[in-house]
């Protein structure tokens, strides 16, 4: 009878460029790595054992790029998968018995990316001003075609830093609008291809495959749709916009406090609201026994094996926690999954 196969789990972490993997390895406590939606920075946290006091703390800003994966194992896919580049923000040294905890954000979160500005635009388009933004910040743009096309009419910086423009605009038009590889990505919450024309892959969870599950659905607030209200120059009053919205019984529409200068504004408001309220139907968590580093934020996933309620949604990954536990060789996920709509 042939031996078992024994599941293991490993990474591989460069440090400005210095392969570590060896040193670091055998001193490994945890690693934790969170990837999230939209304009957050995703974060990467490594607890190192420091008991002869030969690992140096890395200086702020130090680049560190992470591949994270299954060296062997069964019902697991082998192979390391890059996990991108993160800038260390803060170190810290403790003991006794000596400990050296890491803390790093995504590498293309540059410091400015975070510098308030005074700038406007007039009218623009969101790809006009998404590729201009990313262009000083030596970024390359990936914007959705048709997000690219929106008409923007006026727009003022305000002080605000290039990122908080980025993730306005990703806001009103229900987009995700983050940084990732170099790259400023703008795309449509849920979008089934990525800016670059790729399919994104579904995949399959069963019920299996956890250690631990939750299933939560909401009331959505009880708002069906959403309503915003412009300024109409001509008529010098009030208009009411509404998006979404099933029209069932009970269901009523959620007014957004903003007045809006235009009405295009307005719509453009009230759709991705309405977009947002639809998602948040249901609420899906999970932690996977056998770690998934190839799952990201905005997969598609379905469900099969738990409650007809469950199974029955349209999934996409909201948040992922990846975990390696160092002493054992382990690697779990846990999931965050909301309805796509």
């Amino acid at each position: 009878m042939a031996d078992a196969i024994t599941n293991l789990a490993g990474f591989s972490v460069t440090l400005d460029g210095k392969d570590l993997t060896d040193k670091i390895a055998p001193r490994l406590l945890s690693l934790s790595l969170t990837e999230k939606r939209g304009g957050e920075a995703d974060t990467l946290e490594l607890t190192i054992h420091d008991h002869d006091g030969a690992m140096a703390i890395p200086k702020p800003g130090a680049r560190i790029n992470l591949q994270l994966g299954w060296l062997q194992g069964r019902d697991v896919i082998t192979g390391m998968i890059a996990k991108g580049s993160f800038k260390v923000d803060d170190a810290d040294w403790s003991g006794p018995p000596d400990i050296i905890t890491i803390r790093a954000r995504s590498a293309d979160f540059t410091a400015d990316y975070r510098i308030r500005r005074e700038q406007s635009w007039t009218d623009s388009t969101v790809g006009a001003i998404v590729t201009e933004i990313a262009g000083r910040n030596s970024l390359t743009p990936m914007i959705d075609a048709d997000m690219a096309a929106i008409e923007v009419p006026v727009l003022a910086q305000d002080g605000r830093s290039d990122m908080a423009v980025v993730r306005a605009l990703g806001r009103k038009h229900d987009a995700i609008a983050t940084v990732k590889d170099g790259k400023l990505l703008f795309a449509p919450v849920g979008s089934p291809v990525t800016t670059s024309g790729k399919t994104i892959p579904g995949t399959t969870i069963t019920r299996r495959l956890g250690d631990g599950y939750s299933y939560k659905r909401t009331e959505r607030d009880k708002y069906d749709g959403a309503e915003a209200r412009y300024h109409d120059q001509d008529e010098a009053r009030r208009k009411t916009v509404t998006a979404g919205g099933s029209g069932g019984a009970g269901g009523k529409p959620k007014r957004l406090k903003k007045v809006y200068a235009n009405e295009s504004d307005a719509k453009a408001a009230a759709s991705a609201e309405a977009k947002r309220i639809a998602r948040k139907g249901a609420e899906f968590s999970m932690k996977l026994a056998l770690g998934r580093p190839d799952l990201y934020p905005d997969r598609p996933v379905t469900l099969v094996g738990f409650k007809p309620e469950a199974d029955g949604h349209k999934w996409l990954i909201a948040e992922v926690v990846h975990h390696l536990d160092g002493g054992q060789g382990g690697l779990t996920t846990d999931l965050k999954l909301e309805t796509a709509g």
